[in-house]
Protein backbone atom coordinates (compact mmCIF):
# COMPACT_ATOMS: atom_id res chain seq x y z
CA UNK A 1 0.00 0.00 0.00
CA UNK A 2 1.00 3.38 -0.51
CA UNK A 3 1.09 5.96 2.76
CA UNK A 4 -2.44 6.92 1.31
CA UNK A 5 -3.82 3.34 1.59
CA UNK A 6 -1.97 2.67 4.82
CA UNK A 7 -3.24 5.13 6.63
CA UNK A 8 -7.26 4.17 5.52
CA UNK A 9 -6.47 0.39 6.76
CA UNK A 10 -5.52 1.68 10.07
CA UNK A 11 -8.41 4.01 10.35
CA UNK A 12 -11.29 1.18 9.06
CA UNK A 13 -9.74 -1.27 11.19
CA UNK A 14 -9.68 1.44 14.73
CA UNK A 15 -13.62 1.74 13.60
CA UNK A 16 -14.66 -1.90 12.83
CA UNK A 17 -12.87 -4.21 14.89
CA UNK A 18 -12.13 -4.46 18.78
CA UNK A 19 -8.76 -2.05 20.00
CA UNK A 20 -7.02 -5.07 21.15
CA UNK A 21 -7.37 -7.60 18.11
CA UNK A 22 -4.95 -5.87 15.49
CA UNK A 23 -2.03 -5.87 17.27
CA UNK A 24 0.19 -7.06 14.41
CA UNK A 25 -0.85 -5.59 12.19
CA UNK A 26 -1.09 -1.98 13.39
CA UNK A 27 2.72 -2.34 13.80
CA UNK A 28 3.01 -3.66 10.24
CA UNK A 29 0.89 -0.66 9.05
CA UNK A 30 3.37 1.88 11.17
CA UNK A 31 6.56 0.02 10.10
CA UNK A 32 6.27 -0.05 6.34
CA UNK A 33 4.59 3.71 6.58
CA UNK A 34 7.79 5.09 8.22
CA UNK A 35 9.91 2.74 5.96
CA UNK A 36 8.34 4.65 2.80
CA UNK A 37 7.98 8.03 4.50
CA UNK A 38 11.28 8.29 5.34
CA UNK A 39 12.18 6.98 1.44
CA UNK A 40 10.30 9.92 0.53
CA UNK A 41 12.15 12.50 2.90
CA UNK A 42 15.24 11.50 0.99
CA UNK A 43 14.25 11.75 -1.94
CA UNK A 44 12.89 15.41 -1.36
CA UNK A 45 16.09 16.55 0.52
CA UNK A 46 18.05 15.25 -2.85
CA UNK A 47 16.05 17.31 -5.18
CA UNK A 48 15.92 20.51 -2.33
CA UNK A 49 20.10 20.28 -2.54
CA UNK A 50 19.98 19.74 -6.18
CA UNK A 51 17.73 23.05 -6.79
CA UNK A 52 19.33 24.91 -3.84
CA UNK A 53 23.35 23.63 -3.91
CA UNK A 54 25.39 24.94 -0.85
CA UNK A 55 26.06 28.46 -0.43
CA UNK A 56 27.54 31.17 2.61
CA UNK A 57 24.32 32.92 2.44
CA UNK A 58 22.84 33.16 5.90
CA UNK A 59 19.37 33.78 4.11
CA UNK A 60 19.84 31.17 2.18
CA UNK A 61 16.70 28.21 2.22
CA UNK A 62 17.08 25.40 4.66
CA UNK A 63 15.69 21.95 4.45
CA UNK A 64 12.60 21.40 6.12
CA UNK A 65 10.73 18.10 6.02
CA UNK A 66 6.45 19.02 6.39
CA UNK A 67 4.33 16.44 4.99
CA UNK A 68 1.05 16.57 5.82
CA UNK A 69 0.81 12.49 5.13
CA UNK A 70 3.17 12.16 8.16
CA UNK A 71 1.43 14.26 10.34
CA UNK A 72 -1.69 12.71 9.94
CA UNK A 73 -0.32 9.32 10.29
CA UNK A 74 1.26 9.99 13.18
CA UNK A 75 -1.74 11.81 14.68
CA UNK A 76 -3.62 8.86 13.98
CA UNK A 77 -1.45 6.32 15.47
CA UNK A 78 -1.29 8.59 18.43
CA UNK A 79 -4.71 7.95 18.96
CA UNK A 80 -4.31 4.07 18.28
CA UNK A 81 -1.85 4.16 20.79
CA UNK A 82 -4.28 5.96 23.52
CA UNK A 83 -7.13 3.97 23.32
CA UNK A 84 -5.44 0.65 23.34
CA UNK A 85 -3.94 2.18 26.46
CA UNK A 86 -7.22 2.26 28.27
CA UNK A 87 -8.30 -0.62 26.97
CA UNK A 88 -4.88 -2.33 28.41
CA UNK A 89 -6.25 -0.07 32.10
CA UNK A 90 -9.36 -1.20 32.19
CA UNK A 91 -8.55 -5.07 31.34
CA UNK A 92 -5.50 -4.69 33.70
CA UNK A 93 -8.34 -3.32 35.88
CA UNK A 94 -11.09 -5.83 35.96
CA UNK A 95 -8.62 -8.59 36.20
CA UNK A 96 -7.62 -7.36 39.37
CA UNK A 97 -11.31 -7.60 40.21
CA UNK A 98 -11.34 -10.58 38.94
CA UNK A 99 -8.76 -12.08 41.05
CA UNK A 100 -9.91 -10.37 44.25
CA UNK A 101 -13.15 -12.38 43.58
CA UNK A 102 -10.84 -15.90 43.01
CA UNK A 103 -9.17 -15.24 45.71
CA UNK A 104 -12.40 -14.79 47.72
CA UNK A 105 -13.59 -17.65 46.28
CA UNK A 106 -10.64 -20.11 47.42
CA UNK A 107 -10.51 -18.28 51.20
CA UNK A 108 -14.50 -19.13 51.97
CA UNK A 109 -13.53 -23.06 50.12
CA UNK A 110 -10.68 -23.17 52.80
CA UNK A 111 -13.50 -22.09 55.15
CA UNK A 112 -15.92 -24.50 54.80
CA UNK A 113 -13.90 -27.47 55.96
CA UNK A 114 -13.86 -25.97 59.80
CA UNK A 115 -17.60 -25.23 59.35
CA UNK A 116 -20.07 -27.21 61.18
CA UNK A 117 -23.26 -27.72 59.12
CA UNK A 118 -25.44 -30.28 57.77
CA UNK A 119 -23.71 -31.48 54.62
CA UNK A 120 -25.94 -30.74 52.71
CA UNK A 121 -25.74 -27.43 52.82
CA UNK A 122 -22.05 -27.44 53.11
CA UNK A 123 -21.76 -28.87 49.87
CA UNK A 124 -24.74 -26.69 48.01
CA UNK A 125 -22.42 -24.04 49.41
CA UNK A 126 -19.23 -25.18 47.77
CA UNK A 127 -21.30 -25.29 44.29
CA UNK A 128 -22.19 -21.97 44.95
CA UNK A 129 -18.56 -21.09 45.19
CA UNK A 130 -17.25 -23.09 41.95
CA UNK A 131 -19.98 -21.37 39.71
CA UNK A 132 -18.85 -18.18 41.18
CA UNK A 133 -15.10 -19.33 40.11
CA UNK A 134 -16.20 -20.42 36.84
CA UNK A 135 -18.49 -17.04 36.06
CA UNK A 136 -15.89 -14.92 37.28
CA UNK A 137 -13.79 -13.83 33.70
CA UNK A 138 -9.60 -13.54 33.11
CA UNK A 139 -7.16 -12.46 36.16
CA UNK A 140 -3.83 -11.24 36.04
CA UNK A 141 -1.35 -13.34 33.31
CA UNK A 142 1.72 -13.22 36.21
CA UNK A 143 -0.88 -14.10 39.03
CA UNK A 144 -2.67 -16.67 36.93
CA UNK A 145 -0.58 -20.52 38.11
CA UNK A 146 -0.39 -19.48 42.12
CA UNK A 147 -3.95 -18.46 42.01
CA UNK A 148 -4.94 -21.67 39.77
CA UNK A 149 -2.72 -23.87 42.36
CA UNK A 150 -4.56 -22.81 45.42
CA UNK A 151 -7.98 -23.17 44.28
CA UNK A 152 -7.05 -27.15 42.86
CA UNK A 153 -5.65 -27.57 46.46
CA UNK A 154 -8.64 -25.80 48.57
CA UNK A 155 -11.01 -28.11 45.91
CA UNK A 156 -9.05 -31.42 46.42
CA UNK A 157 -8.54 -30.57 50.35
CA UNK A 158 -12.70 -30.42 50.44
CA UNK A 159 -13.02 -33.56 48.85
CA UNK A 160 -10.07 -35.55 50.66
CA UNK A 161 -10.52 -34.33 54.08
CA UNK A 162 -13.86 -33.12 54.72
CA UNK A 163 -15.53 -35.67 56.98
CA UNK A 164 -18.53 -36.14 53.65
CA UNK A 165 -20.91 -39.13 53.47
CA UNK A 166 -19.86 -41.37 50.81
CA UNK A 167 -23.08 -41.21 49.09
CA UNK A 168 -22.42 -37.72 48.67
CA UNK A 169 -19.05 -37.39 47.51
CA UNK A 170 -19.17 -40.43 44.89
CA UNK A 171 -22.05 -38.53 43.50
CA UNK A 172 -19.85 -35.65 42.89
CA UNK A 173 -17.18 -37.64 41.29
CA UNK A 174 -19.75 -39.09 39.21
CA UNK A 175 -20.84 -35.55 37.89
CA UNK A 176 -17.22 -35.20 37.31
CA UNK A 177 -16.26 -37.80 35.39
CA UNK A 178 -19.18 -37.54 33.29
CA UNK A 179 -18.39 -33.86 32.49
CA UNK A 180 -14.96 -34.98 31.72
CA UNK A 181 -15.46 -37.60 29.66
CA UNK A 182 -18.01 -35.26 27.26
CA UNK A 183 -14.52 -33.26 27.28
CA UNK A 184 -12.76 -36.37 26.10
CA UNK A 185 -15.41 -37.25 23.76
CA UNK A 186 -14.91 -33.73 22.10
CA UNK A 187 -11.43 -33.65 21.68
CA UNK A 188 -11.65 -37.14 20.15
CA UNK A 189 -14.09 -35.48 17.57
CA UNK A 190 -11.69 -33.09 16.77
CA UNK A 191 -9.25 -35.12 15.51
CA UNK A 192 -11.56 -35.31 12.33
CA UNK A 193 -11.77 -31.40 12.13
CA UNK A 194 -10.12 -30.38 8.51
CA UNK A 195 -8.99 -27.05 10.13
CA UNK A 196 -6.34 -28.18 12.30
CA UNK A 197 -6.16 -24.14 13.55
CA UNK A 198 -9.83 -24.50 14.60
CA UNK A 199 -9.23 -27.83 15.94
CA UNK A 200 -6.12 -26.69 18.28
CA UNK A 201 -8.41 -23.49 19.68
CA UNK A 202 -10.96 -25.49 20.82
CA UNK A 203 -9.14 -28.44 22.07
CA UNK A 204 -7.42 -25.16 23.83
CA UNK A 205 -10.59 -24.28 25.25
CA UNK A 206 -11.36 -28.22 26.31
CA UNK A 207 -8.01 -28.02 28.76
CA UNK A 208 -9.14 -24.87 30.23
CA UNK A 209 -12.11 -26.20 31.23
CA UNK A 210 -10.70 -29.41 32.53
CA UNK A 211 -8.82 -27.14 34.82
CA UNK A 212 -11.31 -25.04 36.00
CA UNK A 213 -15.04 -26.01 35.04
CA UNK A 214 -14.34 -30.05 35.98
CA UNK A 215 -13.85 -31.22 39.63
CA UNK A 216 -11.88 -33.70 40.91
CA UNK A 217 -13.47 -37.42 40.17
CA UNK A 218 -12.65 -40.11 42.43
CA UNK A 219 -8.87 -41.30 43.22
CA UNK A 220 -8.20 -44.57 41.24
CA UNK A 221 -9.89 -42.88 38.19
CA UNK A 222 -7.77 -39.68 38.34
CA UNK A 223 -4.58 -41.36 36.29
CA UNK A 224 -6.65 -43.41 33.98
CA UNK A 225 -8.78 -40.28 32.75
CA UNK A 226 -6.28 -37.99 32.30
CA UNK A 227 -4.52 -40.39 30.22
CA UNK A 228 -7.44 -41.13 27.98
CA UNK A 229 -7.54 -37.07 28.03
CA UNK A 230 -4.14 -36.56 26.95
CA UNK A 231 -3.97 -39.38 24.38
CA UNK A 232 -6.58 -37.14 22.36
CA UNK A 233 -4.75 -34.47 22.81
CA UNK A 234 -1.47 -36.11 21.56
CA UNK A 235 -3.68 -36.97 18.63
CA UNK A 236 -4.51 -33.16 17.59
CA UNK A 237 -0.54 -32.42 18.55
CA UNK A 238 0.50 -35.09 15.98
CA UNK A 239 -1.58 -33.76 13.34
CA UNK A 240 -0.72 -30.27 14.13
CA UNK A 241 2.85 -31.52 13.98
CA UNK A 242 2.49 -33.58 10.21
CA UNK A 243 0.46 -30.53 9.44
CA UNK A 244 3.75 -27.98 9.99
CA UNK A 245 5.77 -30.52 8.40
CA UNK A 246 3.38 -30.62 5.47
CA UNK A 247 3.13 -26.50 5.29
CA UNK A 248 7.02 -26.33 5.67
CA UNK A 249 7.53 -28.52 2.48
CA UNK A 250 5.13 -26.57 0.51
CA UNK A 251 6.91 -23.79 1.56
CA UNK A 252 10.41 -24.57 0.28
CA UNK A 253 8.83 -25.31 -2.90
CA UNK A 254 7.14 -21.83 -2.88
CA UNK A 255 11.10 -20.48 -2.24
CA UNK A 256 11.82 -22.67 -5.26
CA UNK A 257 9.10 -21.05 -7.38
CA UNK A 258 9.35 -17.22 -5.61
CA UNK A 259 13.12 -17.44 -5.73
CA UNK A 260 13.40 -18.05 -9.54
CA UNK A 261 10.61 -15.74 -10.44
CA UNK A 262 13.17 -12.72 -9.10
CA UNK A 263 15.74 -14.03 -10.93
CA UNK A 264 13.61 -13.86 -14.18
CA UNK A 265 12.68 -10.18 -13.03
CA UNK A 266 16.09 -9.14 -13.09
CA UNK A 267 16.54 -10.90 -16.33
CA UNK A 268 14.26 -9.10 -18.02
CA UNK A 269 15.61 -6.05 -16.33
CA UNK A 270 18.87 -6.58 -17.76
CA UNK A 271 17.52 -7.45 -20.72
CA UNK A 272 16.18 -4.04 -21.29
CA UNK A 273 14.25 -2.93 -24.74
CA UNK A 274 14.61 -0.31 -27.37
CA UNK A 275 11.25 0.68 -27.98
CA UNK A 276 7.59 1.72 -26.54
CA UNK A 277 6.46 -1.53 -28.10
CA UNK A 278 9.35 -3.86 -26.73
CA UNK A 279 8.80 -1.86 -22.85
CA UNK A 280 5.22 -2.51 -23.34
CA UNK A 281 5.79 -6.29 -24.05
CA UNK A 282 8.43 -6.75 -20.95
CA UNK A 283 5.69 -5.11 -18.47
CA UNK A 284 3.11 -7.38 -19.31
CA UNK A 285 5.80 -10.07 -19.15
CA UNK A 286 6.18 -8.76 -15.59
CA UNK A 287 2.77 -8.23 -14.74
CA UNK A 288 2.39 -11.85 -15.79
CA UNK A 289 5.49 -12.96 -12.62
CA UNK A 290 3.98 -10.10 -10.38
CA UNK A 291 0.80 -11.80 -10.24
CA UNK A 292 2.22 -15.39 -10.01
CA UNK A 293 4.67 -14.29 -7.33
CA UNK A 294 1.56 -13.02 -5.09
CA UNK A 295 -0.57 -16.21 -5.97
CA UNK A 296 2.42 -18.39 -4.51
CA UNK A 297 2.04 -18.97 -0.80
CA UNK A 298 4.54 -17.92 1.67
CA UNK A 299 8.29 -19.45 2.05
CA UNK A 300 9.51 -20.37 5.16
CA UNK A 301 9.89 -18.13 7.91
CA UNK A 302 13.63 -18.06 7.70
CA UNK A 303 13.69 -16.62 4.40
CA UNK A 304 10.18 -15.14 3.46
CA UNK A 305 11.13 -11.47 4.68
CA UNK A 306 14.21 -11.71 2.30
CA UNK A 307 12.94 -12.81 -0.68
CA UNK A 308 10.43 -10.66 -0.37
CA UNK A 309 12.88 -7.80 -0.10
CA UNK A 310 14.46 -9.27 -3.43
CA UNK A 311 11.19 -9.10 -5.21
CA UNK A 312 10.69 -5.37 -4.27
CA UNK A 313 14.07 -4.40 -5.17
CA UNK A 314 13.51 -6.47 -8.65
CA UNK A 315 10.17 -4.70 -9.85
CA UNK A 316 11.72 -1.50 -8.21
CA UNK A 317 14.54 -1.99 -10.53
CA UNK A 318 12.79 -2.62 -13.42
CA UNK A 319 10.54 0.34 -12.98
CA UNK A 320 13.56 2.82 -12.62
CA UNK A 321 14.38 1.20 -15.62
CA UNK A 322 11.87 1.93 -17.44
CA UNK A 323 11.46 4.96 -15.90
CA UNK A 324 14.14 6.10 -17.59
CA UNK A 325 13.72 4.65 -20.84
CA UNK A 326 10.62 6.92 -21.05
CA UNK A 327 12.68 9.78 -19.38
CA UNK A 328 15.00 9.69 -22.10
CA UNK A 329 12.49 9.10 -25.20
CA UNK A 330 10.80 12.30 -23.78
CA UNK A 331 13.41 14.05 -23.98
CA UNK A 332 14.52 12.93 -27.25
CA UNK A 333 10.70 13.92 -28.12
CA UNK A 334 11.17 17.33 -26.66
CA UNK A 335 13.92 17.93 -29.16
CA UNK A 336 12.51 16.38 -32.23
CA UNK A 337 9.28 19.35 -31.12
CA UNK A 338 12.02 22.07 -31.13
CA UNK A 339 13.20 20.45 -34.27
CA UNK A 340 9.63 20.55 -36.06
CA UNK A 341 8.96 23.73 -34.51
CA UNK A 342 11.49 25.24 -36.47
CA UNK A 343 10.37 23.76 -39.89
CA UNK A 344 6.75 25.28 -38.96
CA UNK A 345 8.24 28.80 -38.58
CA UNK A 346 10.44 28.51 -42.06
CA UNK A 347 6.88 26.90 -43.53
CA UNK A 348 5.00 29.95 -41.69
CA UNK A 349 7.66 32.65 -43.31
CA UNK A 350 7.21 31.06 -46.60
CA UNK A 351 3.42 30.53 -47.04
CA UNK A 352 3.10 33.91 -48.76
CA UNK A 353 5.82 34.29 -50.74
CA UNK A 354 5.90 35.17 -54.40
CA UNK A 355 9.13 33.75 -55.43
CA UNK A 356 7.24 30.01 -56.23
CA UNK A 357 10.79 28.63 -57.46
CA UNK A 358 12.46 29.29 -54.09
CA UNK A 359 9.30 28.57 -51.92
CA UNK A 360 8.75 25.46 -53.84
CA UNK A 361 12.82 24.28 -53.14
CA UNK A 362 12.46 25.00 -49.76
CA UNK A 363 9.15 23.40 -49.07
CA UNK A 364 10.34 20.15 -50.44
CA UNK A 365 13.12 20.43 -48.30
CA UNK A 366 11.37 21.24 -45.25
CA UNK A 367 9.09 18.75 -45.67
CA UNK A 368 11.45 16.31 -46.69
CA UNK A 369 13.38 16.70 -43.50
CA UNK A 370 9.80 16.54 -41.37
CA UNK A 371 9.39 12.66 -42.39
CA UNK A 372 13.24 12.44 -41.00
CA UNK A 373 12.46 14.08 -37.15
CA UNK A 374 10.93 11.10 -34.50
CA UNK A 375 8.28 11.54 -33.03
CA UNK A 376 7.44 14.58 -30.91
CA UNK A 377 5.08 14.61 -27.11
CA UNK A 378 1.64 13.03 -27.71
CA UNK A 379 0.10 16.00 -26.88
CA UNK A 380 2.15 18.48 -29.16
CA UNK A 381 1.64 16.57 -32.18
CA UNK A 382 -1.62 16.95 -33.85
CA UNK A 383 -1.02 20.55 -32.82
CA UNK A 384 2.55 21.40 -34.68
CA UNK A 385 1.34 19.16 -37.71
CA UNK A 386 -1.99 21.06 -38.40
CA UNK A 387 0.12 24.37 -38.12
CA UNK A 388 3.07 22.83 -40.49
CA UNK A 389 0.62 21.19 -43.12
CA UNK A 390 -2.01 24.66 -43.00
CA UNK A 391 1.47 26.71 -43.84
CA UNK A 392 2.46 23.92 -47.01
CA UNK A 393 -1.26 24.08 -48.16
CA UNK A 394 -1.23 27.91 -48.36
CA UNK A 395 1.82 28.32 -50.06
CA UNK A 396 0.93 25.40 -52.78
CA UNK A 397 -2.85 26.39 -52.81
CA UNK A 398 -1.45 29.90 -53.52
CA UNK A 399 1.46 28.50 -56.23
CA UNK A 400 -1.89 26.29 -57.66
CA UNK A 401 -4.09 29.72 -58.00
CA UNK A 402 -0.90 31.53 -59.27
CA UNK A 403 -0.08 28.08 -62.03
CA UNK A 404 -3.81 28.04 -63.45
CA UNK A 405 -3.59 32.34 -63.67
CA UNK A 406 0.02 31.75 -65.54
CA UNK A 407 -1.86 29.25 -67.70
CA UNK A 408 -3.83 31.37 -69.37
CA UNK A 409 -0.96 33.88 -69.94
CA UNK A 410 1.39 31.30 -71.38
CA UNK A 411 -1.14 30.33 -73.36
CA UNK A 412 -1.78 33.28 -74.81
CA UNK A 413 2.25 33.87 -74.56
CA UNK A 414 2.79 30.68 -76.90
CA UNK A 415 -0.05 32.26 -79.57
CA UNK A 416 2.59 35.23 -79.81
CA UNK A 417 5.62 33.49 -80.02
CA UNK A 418 4.33 31.37 -83.17
CA UNK A 419 3.46 34.62 -84.98
CA UNK A 420 6.87 35.68 -83.80
CA UNK A 421 8.29 32.53 -85.12
CA UNK A 422 6.45 32.54 -88.29
CA UNK A 423 7.76 36.29 -89.06
CA UNK A 424 11.26 35.35 -88.19
CA UNK A 425 10.40 32.22 -91.22
CA UNK A 426 9.64 34.81 -93.72
CA UNK A 427 12.98 36.91 -93.65
CA UNK A 428 14.81 36.46 -96.68
CA UNK A 429 18.22 37.95 -97.24
CA UNK A 430 18.37 40.81 -99.96
CA UNK A 431 22.20 41.48 -99.86
CA UNK A 432 22.12 43.39 -97.49
CA UNK A 433 23.78 41.40 -94.44
CA UNK A 434 23.47 43.79 -91.99
CA UNK A 435 20.03 45.17 -92.75
CA UNK A 436 19.00 41.65 -92.38
CA UNK A 437 20.98 40.82 -89.07
CA UNK A 438 19.23 43.76 -87.50
CA UNK A 439 15.67 42.55 -88.35
CA UNK A 440 16.73 39.25 -86.84
CA UNK A 441 17.68 40.98 -83.51
CA UNK A 442 14.40 43.23 -83.69
CA UNK A 443 12.56 40.07 -83.30
CA UNK A 444 14.67 38.12 -81.22
CA UNK A 445 14.02 41.15 -78.89
CA UNK A 446 10.41 41.52 -79.62
CA UNK A 447 10.81 37.23 -78.81
CA UNK A 448 12.16 38.09 -75.33
CA UNK A 449 9.61 40.84 -74.37
CA UNK A 450 6.82 37.58 -74.43
CA UNK A 451 6.90 35.93 -71.09
CA UNK A 452 6.63 31.96 -70.34
CA UNK A 453 4.85 29.15 -72.80
CA UNK A 454 2.79 26.08 -71.05
CA UNK A 455 5.55 23.43 -69.84
CA UNK A 456 4.22 21.06 -72.74
CA UNK A 457 5.12 23.76 -75.39
CA UNK A 458 9.00 24.56 -74.55
CA UNK A 459 10.15 23.61 -77.65
CA UNK A 460 9.37 25.81 -79.10
CA UNK A 461 12.24 27.98 -77.32
CA UNK A 462 14.60 25.38 -79.48
CA UNK A 463 13.15 25.73 -82.94
CA UNK A 464 12.94 29.37 -82.69
CA UNK A 465 16.91 29.34 -81.48
CA UNK A 466 17.89 27.07 -84.08
CA UNK A 467 16.01 29.06 -86.86
CA UNK A 468 17.93 32.18 -85.57
CA UNK A 469 21.14 30.56 -86.10
CA UNK A 470 20.00 29.47 -89.80
CA UNK A 471 18.97 33.14 -90.39
CA UNK A 472 22.25 34.68 -89.12
CA UNK A 473 24.24 32.45 -91.28
CA UNK A 474 22.05 32.90 -94.41
CA UNK A 475 22.95 36.81 -93.51
CA UNK A 476 26.82 35.85 -93.68
CA UNK A 477 27.67 34.66 -90.53
CA UNK A 478 30.08 32.38 -89.80
CA UNK A 479 29.02 29.03 -88.14
CA UNK A 480 30.29 30.42 -84.58
CA UNK A 481 29.49 33.68 -84.78
CA UNK A 482 25.95 32.49 -85.94
CA UNK A 483 25.98 30.60 -82.56
CA UNK A 484 27.27 33.39 -80.65
CA UNK A 485 24.00 35.81 -81.68
CA UNK A 486 21.79 32.79 -81.27
CA UNK A 487 23.45 32.56 -77.27
CA UNK A 488 22.25 36.20 -77.08
CA UNK A 489 19.03 35.58 -76.92
CA UNK A 490 19.64 33.35 -73.95
CA UNK A 491 21.80 35.80 -72.15
CA UNK A 492 18.66 37.98 -72.62
CA UNK A 493 16.47 35.47 -70.91
CA UNK A 494 19.37 34.77 -68.18
CA UNK A 495 19.66 38.56 -67.28
CA UNK A 496 15.69 38.44 -65.99
CA UNK A 497 16.36 34.83 -64.34
CA UNK A 498 17.71 33.96 -61.13
CA UNK A 499 20.28 32.97 -59.84
CA UNK A 500 19.66 29.57 -59.81
CA UNK A 501 19.20 30.10 -64.02
CA UNK A 502 22.52 31.05 -63.62
CA UNK A 503 24.10 28.42 -61.79
CA UNK A 504 22.07 25.73 -64.42
CA UNK A 505 24.09 27.30 -67.24
CA UNK A 506 27.21 27.26 -65.86
CA UNK A 507 27.02 23.32 -65.01
CA UNK A 508 25.77 22.50 -68.51
CA UNK A 509 28.96 25.04 -70.15
CA UNK A 510 31.45 23.30 -67.77
CA UNK A 511 30.32 19.68 -68.31
CA UNK A 512 29.96 20.38 -72.46
CA UNK A 513 33.35 22.01 -71.93
CA UNK A 514 34.96 18.83 -70.04
CA UNK A 515 32.95 16.57 -72.43
CA UNK A 516 34.56 17.98 -74.96
CA UNK A 517 38.11 17.47 -74.04
CA UNK A 518 37.37 13.89 -73.22
CA UNK A 519 36.19 13.45 -77.15
CA UNK A 520 39.38 15.19 -78.63
CA UNK A 521 41.69 13.13 -75.92
CA UNK A 522 39.71 9.96 -77.24
CA UNK A 523 40.29 10.94 -81.13
CA UNK A 524 43.65 11.80 -81.20
CA UNK A 525 44.61 8.51 -79.38
CA UNK A 526 42.29 7.15 -82.21
CA UNK A 527 44.98 8.66 -85.22
CA UNK A 528 48.46 7.11 -83.54
CA UNK A 529 47.07 4.08 -84.62
CA UNK A 530 46.18 4.92 -88.03
CA UNK A 531 49.08 5.76 -90.46
CA UNK A 532 49.91 9.27 -90.35
CA UNK A 533 50.95 9.73 -94.36
CA UNK A 534 48.24 8.03 -95.81
CA UNK A 535 46.12 11.44 -96.09
CA UNK A 536 43.33 9.80 -98.31
CA UNK A 537 42.65 7.56 -95.39
CA UNK A 538 38.71 7.75 -95.33
CA UNK A 539 38.96 7.35 -91.39
CA UNK A 540 41.76 9.50 -90.72
CA UNK A 541 40.10 12.23 -92.92
CA UNK A 542 36.77 11.68 -90.66
CA UNK A 543 38.62 11.63 -87.62
CA UNK A 544 40.61 15.03 -88.28
CA UNK A 545 37.35 16.52 -89.48
CA UNK A 546 35.94 15.58 -85.81
CA UNK A 547 38.42 17.32 -84.31
CA UNK A 548 38.50 20.33 -85.98
CA UNK A 549 34.62 20.47 -85.12
CA UNK A 550 34.94 20.11 -81.88
CA UNK A 551 37.42 22.28 -81.40
CA UNK A 552 35.14 24.84 -83.40
CA UNK A 553 32.69 24.21 -80.66
CA UNK A 554 35.11 24.43 -77.47
CA UNK A 555 36.19 27.64 -78.84
CA UNK A 556 32.44 28.84 -78.78
CA UNK A 557 31.48 27.13 -75.25
CA UNK A 558 35.03 29.56 -74.15
CA UNK A 559 32.97 32.40 -75.38
CA UNK A 560 29.71 31.42 -73.82
CA UNK A 561 31.50 31.20 -70.50
CA UNK A 562 33.47 34.60 -70.83
CA UNK A 563 29.53 36.02 -71.81
CA UNK A 564 28.02 34.67 -69.19
CA UNK A 565 30.81 35.90 -66.62
CA UNK A 566 30.54 39.23 -67.80
CA UNK A 567 26.79 39.07 -67.37
CA UNK A 568 26.99 37.77 -64.27
CA UNK A 569 29.34 40.65 -62.70
CA UNK A 570 26.70 43.38 -64.30
CA UNK A 571 23.49 41.85 -62.42
CA UNK A 572 25.80 41.61 -58.93
CA UNK A 573 26.92 45.09 -59.76
CA UNK A 574 23.07 46.35 -60.45
CA UNK A 575 22.37 44.87 -57.39
CA UNK A 576 24.69 46.18 -55.32
CA UNK A 577 23.68 49.99 -56.79
CA UNK A 578 19.99 49.20 -56.01
CA UNK A 579 21.01 48.22 -52.24
CA UNK A 580 23.02 50.91 -51.39
CA UNK A 581 20.80 53.61 -52.83
CA UNK A 582 17.75 51.61 -50.93
CA UNK A 583 19.81 51.92 -47.86
CA UNK A 584 20.88 55.55 -48.18
CA UNK A 585 16.71 56.47 -48.69
CA UNK A 586 16.05 54.51 -45.94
Amino acid sequence: MNPEGLIIELRQMMQEYPINSFRDEAESIKKEFEKQDQAQEKADKVAFDKANPPSDDLLAPEFQYDDKLRKEFNDLHRLYRKQKGEYQREKRKQEEKNLEVKREVIEKMKALIDEEENIGTTFKKFHELQDIWKATGNIPHDAYNITWEDYRLAVQNFYDYIDLSKELRDKDFERNLEFKKKIIARAVELNDEENIHKALRELQELHRMWKEDAGPVARELRDPIWDEFSAATKAIHDRRQAYYEEREKEAEKNQTIKENIVAEIKKITAAGANSHKEWQERLEEINVLKELFQKTGRAPKAVNNEIWEGYRNATRDFNRAKNNFYKEIKKEQQKNLEAKMKLVEIAEEHQDSENFAEGLEIMKRIQAEWKTIGHVPRKDSDKIWKRFKKACNAFFDKKSAQRNKDSKEETANYEAKLKIYDKLKTLIPDGDQDAMKESIENVMEEWNKVGRVPYSKRQIQDKFEKLVKAKFKAAGLSEEDAEMMKYQNKLNRLEDGSERDFKNERFYLKKRREEIKNEMIQLENNLQFINAKDDKNPFLVQQRKNIANLEKELSVIKEKQKQINILERQVNKEDEVSETKESTES
